[in-house]
């Protein structure tokens, strides 16, 4: 695993739902009295960075440092006091993504659900997470140093799965062991969402609203289904599912 990817893990010995702390959150935290409070204005940087990545389109052209800072409104400096380049903003990206999932677990373990359905809107939130960000991500495949960026991704992805594969023991297969599922499941996974974004590139240049349900049901019905929890017969909530994963990105301050 490429050492970019170390960060999105959670601690050992974490809790279902446990977050990883970032920058932001420091940002965030109380100042003791008497002590001058932290500049926002590092904050306020990252998080227009952030969302000049989300707010990308088809139109905007090739996806650049250039371009990110001018739709961010920051200098090139500003971009590389907080990134080291598109790779290290991706990473950042998905880390949140990772902690939004996370957080989406500890609401979702409060409220009883099952494994299978942890899981279920683990896929919702990946889905969603890619409708949102398909102009940054398609323009990611054209990248010189995209197979670094693929592996960031790959291994954020497998990280989750992973760590819900490890709470289903009674589930598993006897073979190949957790590590190299987890990989099967984030390579499959992958080759549906490469493949959407290829498919709806036409259509985002048209600028036309994408829609992810489809990609969704693809996943959950080409996963085990001891792992998805569905049968091969049942009907695939995709809508559903991802409308509440939709919800919960804006419930959660837009941080995926």
């Amino acid at each position: 695993m490429h050492p970019s990817c170390r960060t999105l893990r959670p601690p050992r010995g974490s809790p279902v739902g446990a977050r990883v702390l970032d920058y932001d959150d420091a940002m965030t935290s109380s100042t003791p009295s008497g002590e001058r409070a932290p500049d926002p204005r590092p904050a306020r940087t990252r998080a227009a960075i952030f969302a000049a990545a989300r707010e990308l389109s088809a139109g905007d052209g090739e996806v650049t440092v250039n371009a990110l800072a001018k739709r961010a409104g920051v200098s090139r400096a500003a971009f590389y006091s907080h990134f080291t380049g598109l790779d290290d903003l991706m990473g950042a990206m998905l880390q949140e993504m990772f902690d939004a999932a996370w957080e989406r677990g500890r609401t979702n373990g409060a409220a009883g659900y099952t494994i299978v359905q942890h899981v279920q809107h683990g896929y919702a939130m990946m889905a969603a997470y890619i409708e949102r960000h398909h102009a940054f991500l398609r323009g990611a495949l054209d990248w010189k140093s995209s197979h670094r960026t693929y592996m960031i991704l790959t291994g954020t992805m497998a990280a989750l799965h992973v760590e819900a594969l490890k709470r289903m023991p009674d589930r598993l297969p006897p073979r190949p062991g957790i590590e190299a599922l987890a990989r099967s499941l984030t390579g499959g996974e992958l080759v549906h969402a490469d493949h959407w974004l290829v498919a709806t590139e036409e259509a985002a240049r048209a600028g036309e609203e994408l829609d992810a349900t489809e990609l969704l049901e693809v996943m959950l019905a080409t996963a085990p289904s001891w792992y998805v929890g569905l049968g091969p017969d049942e009907p695939i909530p995709a809508a559903e599912l991802l409308a509440s994963a939709r919800t919960y990105g804006e419930d959660a301050a837009d941080q995926y």
